[in-house]
């Protein structure tokens, strides 16, 4: 893969433009990131604010009514209701995954079968989350709708 950056001061605002030849898993990231790029969630960790990207976010989970912000590494808290944060996410690939937790699909390193038609979500740092059996489709769905757009 070439890339070539170039900076132009006449520009108001950046501009990027992806040439491709086939779109592979390595390109639709180049896509994520440019999306994602400047898209942050104001969280808290030890009475300090954190601006979190949201490509960074694993997932976020309703703990004790505060929204628990995961990432590879760290967890954080932020005042933002789960539906508040599903609504703002949804275009981020963020899809709910139970009653109290949403999912960055992108995150997902595998899936695998449960009891009671359940699935196991295991993600990229190998963290297991599960997905309830209410939500199941709405992963696959989403799950089958990415692997279009790749």
């Amino acid at each position: 893969m070439k890339l070539t950056a170039r900076k132009d001061e006449s520009l108001d605002n950046d501009y990027v433009e992806v040439r491709y030849r086939e779109l592979t898993p390595a390109i639709h990231q180049i896509f994520q990131i440019c999306d994602n790029a400047g898209s942050v969630l104001l969280c808290k960790k030890d009475e300090t604010t954190h601006k979190i990207d949201v490509s960074d976010v694993l997932y976020i989970e309703t703990v004790d009514r505060r929204s628990c912000v995961y990432t590879k590494d760290d967890v954080f808290i932020t005042t933002t209701s789960l539906s508040q944060l599903e609504e703002v996410l949804a275009e981020r690939h963020f899809i709910r995954i139970s009653k109290m937790m949403l999912v960055n699909i992108f995150k997902i390193k595998s899936i695998s079968s449960r009891l009671h038609y359940r699935l196991t979500a295991e993600m990229s740092n190998g963290e297991k989350i599960i997905v309830s059996r209410h939500y199941r489709g709405i992963l696959e769905e989403a799950i089958l709708e990415l692997a279009k757009e790749l």
